[in-house]
Formats: C-alpha cells, structure tokens, sequence
C-alpha cells in the first residue's frame, strides 16, 4: 500500500518568522517602508506574487525583478543563521517513515526556494516528492498534479493556512490543521487540529 503524508513547509515544518521578519523589514526599508512584525507574519505561506500583490499592490516589471532578488539574497543570508523547524518536526518526520509512510512537499513557492529552506532546516533528506508553483498555479493545482503524480492508496494533507485547507478540500483528501503555525484561526474547518507536531503521528494515524 502506498501512504503519503504531503505536509506545507511555512508554519507547519519551517519556523519561518526566525529570518523572514528581518528580511523583508530591511527590503521593505531600503525602499522606504516600515512594516510591523504581524504584517509579514500574515503574509507567510501566501504565494510570491500574492505577498508582492499585499505589500505593494503591483510592481513594474524592473521594479518587481529587483524585489526578487533583494528577498531572495536577505532570505537566504539569514536563512543560513538564523532558521529551524518547530520543536518536535524532525521526530515526527523520522516515524513517519520508520512506519512506512512517504513524505511529500506541497508548497506555494518555487522548487529552488523549498530546496533552500529544506536543507537549511535540515529536513530535505526526509521527502520523496515536492510539489512547487512549477505545477500549478496555486496550491490547489498544486495538490493535484501532485496526488495524480503519486497514485497513493492513501494520502493526508498537513498545513497551518487556509491554503492547505482548501486545497486538500478541493482535492476531496483528509487535511491536518496545525494550530500551532501563523494563522490558527485559518484551520478551523481541518478534520483534525493539533496544536503541537508532536501530535501529527496521532492525527495521521487517525486519518489514514
């Protein structure tokens, strides 16, 4: 029998607040603007071009290159010092496939961005496929070229946004809510919510 658990990376393995606050305050400010904390916190998990479409409404084309490339190199220079998974992650990653399960990304970034994060995190190693906005437009797509990609026999979805939700609504799979990532008050309609990682093997074992 083939079991996937496909899990979100932000919020759900990926502390990302532990760099991406700072880097998007000092691309923010070197462009004139100050930003709260809360407001790149709820911009976590959303698809590049929807945080560009929140913080700036639309970019010209020069403009939104150089964007990219000030998050990117701020990213992925803090990344290197500053981030982690939540406490408990690595752990549940390591049972899951102890007790046969396969692991796979679903994620509203580019595949070189989960690559980036993944091996900063330390986590990499522990997935078989990943899904990223090179197979579709939003996460639902996403999920779906994804699940027709794996054929499982069985498959959850784990997540803290309203994002996974939908997505694994529209791909008619169970969905984990993690109550413990950036928008708890997104998951409410997930099958199960757990508030620590440490509760995913139970959720997934009550799923599938």
């Amino acid at each position: 029998m083939i079991k996937y658990v496909v899990f979100d990376v932000d919020g759900t393995l990926n502390q990302t607040d532990l760099y991406a606050v700072e880097a998007y305050q000092k691309a923010l400010e070197k462009r004139g603007r100050k930003v709260t904390r809360e407001e790149i916190i709820s911009c976590i998990g959303m698809s590049p071009m929807s945080i560009v479409e929140r913080l700036f409404g639309s970019l010209e084309q020069e403009e939104l290159e150089e964007w990219r490339t000030d998050i990117r190199e701020y990213e992925f220079a803090l990344m290197k010092e500053k981030s982690g998974t939540f406490e408990g992650i690595k752990t549940v990653l390591e049972k899951l496939k102890e007790e046969g399960f396969n692991l796979a990304i679903c994620s509203n970034a580019f595949k070189e961005h989960i690559w980036m994060v993944l091996n900063a995190i330390g986590v990499w190693e522990y997935f078989d496929e990943f899904g990223s906005l090179e197979m579709g437009n939003d996460k639902s797509e996403i999920l779906g070229s994804l699940i027709q990609k794996l054929k499982p026999d069985c498959i959850c979805m784990v997540g803290d946004r309203m994002y996974d939700i939908k997505a694994a609504r529209k791909n008619q799979i169970p969905v984990i809510g993690c109550a413990y990532g950036y928008a708890p008050e997104e998951i409410k309609e997930a099958d199960i919510i757990v508030k620590t990682p440490h509760e995913i093997l139970s959720a997934v074992h009550k799923l599938l």
